[in-house]
């Protein structure tokens, strides 16, 4: 250990005759501290809300819509074909959307109608990311669907077990011929009171164009072959998947028509890149959008939000490297004689100011270690208990999202330190500079 750093940690541990000196540095060292552990614990919150809403935004979402300017798509396997070609593709597939509404004896609401290809759909591994209730998936295709277990899934049954509230009546059971497959998001399955094999009547109000050139609406009623739960409000409440086949029977298109291509690329964040390419490549009577595009707002604000807040909490570092500065500059006052003495016995300016340099760094590193724990020790705990609630129609989630961003872990520690550091530039170049003479003449 050099001599600098000894004669320094003696200073910090020796009993001063003014203990204002010591109640300064420790709040010096509890405010590094509460400054480091405030910004790991608070970053690590907005992290993990923007993975959280990438997830399931992207879960369900497309990478890349592909639409035709002014129609559907009508030779869409063919531009499927030309869409997988391009590097970084992962799946290309149909689907139909629409607005309909959903009704059952027990309520109704606005729906967002998907039509997919159930097989196509299950092999890219969409259905992996929903908690579907069981043979969900293979009823879409299968005729007469599979029924649920006994005293399972079946309406009345509560809401933890059934997906269903325990208010609703149980329905008659329908004729095996024709079923019309339906898949309900949990909180739309609750809120029309629909239970596996429920029949439910949709609606759209657009419909087929009528010989006298009006839009009449369409009325069909569906089975619904199963639930899924995305974790993500919005869709749990709003989206209903059938077949294309079906779709486009109650939306009134042609057969073998779809409204767009979902495109999910490798890695997402070239999806501008991709997205690019895939219209190039198709010409320009085709358009599309990324989810960059769409959701660019909301993440956006996300990363204005998480700056924010690190200047924000960087303040409160700040002011603890002041209580260093003042701490090290009444210690300077205090230690006159000493400092006299050590440069009367041939100590440099150089190891002076290292001396009170090292002083203030073991202030901010102790500081800074602490809150790091600290920080740290709360986002494991709140990752693994998950002891903070929230309701999830308003932030479309139901627990407090956390994510530890190690580099980032990291830079909070390093700049805890450089600013700990530039707190001791001041006080130590006046120790440096201190003259000896002007302290001995009167000893």
């Amino acid at each position: 250990m050099s001599i600098e750093r000894t004669i320094a940690l003696r200073f910090l541990r020796a009993k001063r005759r003014d203990s204002l000196i010591s109640l300064i540095s420790v709040l010096a060292v509890g405010g590094v501290g509460l400054g480091v552990a405030a910004l790991i614990v608070v970053l690590a919150v907005l992290d993990g809300f923007e993975t959280n809403l990438k997830t399931k935004l992207l879960g369900l979402s497309p990478h890349i819509s592909i639409y035709r300017a002014g129609g559907n798509l009508t030779e869409w396997p063919s531009v499927a074909s030309k869409i997988k070609t391009i590097p970084g593709v992962k799946t290309a597939l149909p689907f139909i959307q629409g607005q309909v509404m959903a009704s059952s004896a027990s309520g109704a609401s606005g729906v967002v109608l998907m039509g997919l290809d159930p097989k196509a759909t299950e092999e890219s591994g969409l259905f992996e990311t929903l908690a579907l209730t069981p043979n969900g998936a293979k009823n879409l295709t299968q005729r007469p669907m599979i029924p649920p277990e006994p005293n399972m899934w079946a309406p009345g049954a509560l809401a933890e077990e059934g997906y269903l509230a325990d208010d609703v009546e149980a329905e008659e059971p329908l004729e095996p011929e024709p079923q019309r497959a339906l898949l309900l998001g949990r909180e739309l399955a609750l809120t029309i009171g629909a239970g596996i094999f429920s029949q439910v009547r949709l609606i759209a109000p657009l419909g087929r164009v009528t010989p006298l050139g009006q839009r009449a609406p369409i009325s069909r009623f569906f089975t619904v072959a199963g639930t899924f739960q995305a974790n993500y409000y919005d869709f749990d409440s709003k989206l209903a998947f059938t077949t294309l086949d079906e779709a486009a029977d109650l939306l009134g298109l042609e057969p073998g028509e779809v409204t767009y291509i979902e495109v999910k690329v490798e890695d997402i964040y070239q999806a501008d890149r991709i997205h690019a390419e895939i219209i190039r490549l198709l010409g320009p009577d085709y358009w599309g959008r990324d989810w960059m595009q769409l959701n660019l707002s909301l993440f956006s604000a996300l990363k204005l939000e998480r700056t924010a807040m690190f200047v924000i909490l960087t303040l409160i570092i700040l002011v603890a490297a002041f209580n260093i500065a003042s701490t090290l500059i009444m210690m300077v006052a205090e230690k006159t004689r000493d400092i006299a003495i050590l440069k009367a016995m041939g100590a440099t300016s150089a190891q002076i100011r290292r001396i009170f340099t090292i002083q203030g760094l073991w202030v901010g590193l102790v500081g800074t270690l602490g809150g790091l724990l600290v920080g740290v020790t709360l986002c494991l705990l709140l990752r693994r208990y998950e002891f903070i609630s929230l309701p999830p129609e308003i932030y479309l989630m139901s627990s407090l999202p956390v994510e530890l961003r190690w580099p980032q872990v990291l830079a909070i520690t390093v700049v805890s330190l450089v600013i700990s550091y530039l707190a001791t530039v001041y006080p130590a170049s006046r120790a440096a500079k201190f003259d000896p003479v002007e302290s001995l003449r009167y000893e």
